[in-house]
């Protein structure tokens, strides 16, 4: 008969162990999720101009023969494209985590300000095959520089909010930015662009709100696999 209690005992609490883990949210792949539903991504830019590889080339040359930014060696008008590697931390060989791919230009006559037109690409776990729009003005001699996120797909999918844009070092006109991205998605429903070419009428609700729905299904079903199995050894 004690045998038979301590059993009870056991299965007990490691059903309370089970249920804690199951129903507990599943761990998040950004670096926070505000109480608001924010949700704040870092990343480590390097726009690369030397060497035989680069990830910055110009691709269009402005018309003023002056050089109106020095410490970028650009003139007014110069346009270039990037591909840019985005990293974990600041250390090139740290884990990729994207890239950084658009253009920018030198948009001010008189200063070093760029025009930034560019996405991120999310190439790293659950963030893999996403992207986010970010669009405005970098005003490279402000420690501290505020993009716009104009939107995005996949688990970011109309996104909105804003990228803080600081250079940690520069080698001649390489450099290394880090970029702290602050964001919310909408919950509007939208037209499903899954896979199995679903025909144009079929909806479904916004990435994130779809997969928080999925995720508490797949719980609420191992629970009740849980349930029935420890309850098979009390007798039930």
């Amino acid at each position: 008969m004690a045998a038979a209690v301590k059993q009870k005992q056991a299965a007990s609490v490691a059903l309370v162990f089970l249920l804690a883990v199951l129903v507990a949210p599943p761990p998040a792949a950004v670096v926070a999720a505000d109480g608001d539903g924010t949700t704040h991504l870092s990343f480590f830019m390097h726009d690369i101009v030397s060497g035989s590889d680069p990830t910055r080339v110009q691709v269009i040359k402005g018309p003023g023969s002056a050089v109106t930014a020095p410490a970028l060696g650009m003139s007014f008008g110069d346009t270039a494209v990037m591909d840019d590697a985005l990293t974990e931390t600041s250390s090139p060989g740290s884990a990729a985590l994207g890239r950084m791919q658009g253009i920018y230009m030198l948009s001010s006559q008189s200063g070093a300000a760029l025009m930034v037109c560019a996405n991120l690409v999310l190439t790293s776990g659950d963030h893999n095959g996403s992207t986010i729009a970010v669009l405005g003005r970098d005003d490279t001699a402000a420690d501290v520089r505020e993009l716009a996120v104009v939107g995005g797909t996949g688990k970011y999918r109309m996104a909105n909010g804003y990228v803080l844009w600081k250079t940690t070092s520069m080698k001649g006109a390489d450099a290394t930015t880090q970029l702290d991205v602050y964001l919310t998605t909408g919950n509007a429903t939208t037209i499903d662009a899954g896979g199995g070419g679903g025909s144009s009428g079929s909806k479904s609700s916004s990435g994130a709100g779809a997969r928080r729905a999925g995720g508490g299904w797949v719980r609420a079903c191992a629970v009740a696999v849980v349930v029935a199995v420890v309850g098979s050894s009390w007798g039930w």
